[in-house]
């Protein structure tokens, strides 16, 4: 607003205030004017219990017209405070409909590499494999990520708020979007509204998720295929505690491959916890501020050193930090950041709490790392040797319990009075110092140990080590030797 001028512009000015006093005054008792350089300032008097009904009157009036009225106490006093913005304009919605569209087709693709990923089907450009991919994982994500923006957009204009359609927003994959979001283009009225505003898209996209996780595992269980041998750089979702509970519902084993729906709904209960952090303009932010009030910049703060901390295990959450650093860590507040929340909508609060905890997962994808490890097993695991006839036998089994191929030098440790040589399983001779065996992940091998005894070796109780050697580790295997 100008007000700093005269004459024709005075007179304005005056039928401007006038107008908004008669709206003011129709809900408030008004005794002091004041207008500065950007605001017109009206002293009121009020009831407390009538106070929130009274001042969303005069919003709902005022904002069609422009007008931003905040409602502050000061020293005692309550104030509307009246500032002008510029008009909104009509907005279309091109925007969203690109973006819908592709987002369409980056989940689409998404949806046929996790169907041809899930079935073994080498070649993804099939029909099939994009049709499938849109029934059982487009249509579900979709479902919820939609499902959870009109529930902001419903509620938002139940109090009266402009909202806009979602906007989807498109990745590559493994999700195939980043979620959505939509814009809310008028203050939020009050805490209230702050909150249930702020909370409903996270229960309505709760909700969806978890018949869509049911489903998803229930297909699971109907095409069952084995999981893939998890080599090192294999990409892994950990799942959450409420889908861990879902999971188990199935009996499925830790490592079972997901059919596309069922990850879906992973992607739902990600979608929930991540919107329920409770920063900036996040849903979590609008429902600690709404509860908290200005003290609720603190948690956000908080929240963000989590993230970044988080972020040292798991590179998204420095992702969602840097997010949350953009959209802004203090909330601002709404026009009425005086009524207070009423003890059940207070309840609302522990709702969004424990939709963050059983969504939530600390690390939510990792790759696994490279990992080798190897074990070795004696059979029998004591030999006898008769001084009459020096010599013994016995089968060492090696198995590869890492997760790459792995090379093992077997040998013997020097060992007083014994020599242990080594040859091929059911062939005999040549035994040889040492021999190498190559063993696949899951894999084993045996070898056949000839044990002699060295010319001079006195009777008694004995130890005979042999050592397994890879490229990172070595092992040592000790076998009970007695000589008689």
């Amino acid at each position: 607003m100008d007000y700093g001028v005269s004459g024709a512009a005075s007179s304005s000015l005056g039928t401007e205030v006038e107008r908004l006093r008669t709206v003011i005054g129709r809900q408030f008792e008004i005794y002091d004017i004041r207008v500065t350089y950007d605001a017109i300032v009206f002293f009121v008097d009020c009831s407390p219990s009538t106070l929130e009904a009274n001042f969303d009157s005069v919003r709902t009036a005022l904002v069609p017209q422009n007008y931003i009225p905040f409602l502050q106490k000061r020293g005692g006093e309550y104030t509307i405070t009246i500032s002008k913005r510029k008009p909104l304009g009509k907005k279309g919605n091109l925007v969203n409909i690109i973006l819908l569209a592709v987002t369409l087709v980056t989940t689409t693709v998404t949806g046929a590499i996790l169907w041809a990923g899930y079935f073994r089907i080498s070649n993804l450009f099939t029909l099939s494999n994009f049709l499938n991919g849109i029934v059982y994982f487009v249509v579900p994500l979709m479902l919820i990520l939609g499902l959870h923006e009109m529930g902001h957009f419903v509620v938002a204009r139940r109090f009266g708020v402009n909202a806009s359609l979602p906007f989807f927003l498109p990745s590559i994959p493994p999700f195939g979007t980043f979620g959505a979001f939509i814009s809310i283009r008028d203050p939020f009225p009050n805490r209230k509204a702050l909150l249930e505003i702020g909370i409903a898209g996270p229960i309505v996209g709760f909700l969806v998720t978890i018949p869509v996780a049911i489903a998803g595992l229930y297909l699971t269980k109907l095409n069952p295929v084995a999981p893939l041998p998890l080599t090192p750089n294999t990409t892994v979702y950990l799942a959450p505690y409420l889908y861990q509970v879902l999971l188990s519902l199935f009996q499925f084993p830790s490592d079972a491959s997901l059919f596309p729906t069922a990850f879906a709904a992973w992607v739902g209960f990600f979608v929930t916890a991540m919107n329920l952090l409770p920063a900036g303009q996040l849903d979590g932010g609008h429902v600690s501020r709404a509860l908290l009030g200005d003290y609720s910049k603190y948690l956000g703060w908080a929240a963000i050193l989590a993230m970044v901390l988080l972020g040292f295990v798991s590179d998204i959450w420095i992702f969602y930090a840097i997010l949350a650093l953009f959209m802004g860590v203090r909330h601002p507040p709404p026009l009425n950041d005086i009524s207070r929340l009423k003890v059940d909508r207070k309840m609302l609060g522990a709702v969004a709490m424990a939709m963050f905890l059983v969504s939530v997962t600390p690390i939510p994808v990792t790759t696994i790392p490279t990992s080798s490890s190897f074990s070795m097993s004696a059979s029998p695991s004591s030999i006898l040797i008769l001084n009459t006839s020096p010599v013994q036998y016995l089968n060492l089994t090696v198995e590869n319990t890492g997760n790459i191929q792995e090379s093992v030098n077997i040998t013997q440790v020097q060992t007083n009075g014994f020599v242990a040589t080594f040859g091929s399983l059911g062939s005999g001779p040549p035994f040889l110092p040492s021999v190498v065996l190559d063993i696949g992940v899951g894999a084993n091998a045996t070898v056949l140990v000839k044990v002699a005894a060295v010319s001079g070796t006195t009777p008694g109780s004995y130890i005979l080590n042999i050592q397994g050697i890879s490229d990172k580790i070595s092992n040592t295997l000790k076998v009970d030797v007695t000589y008689s």
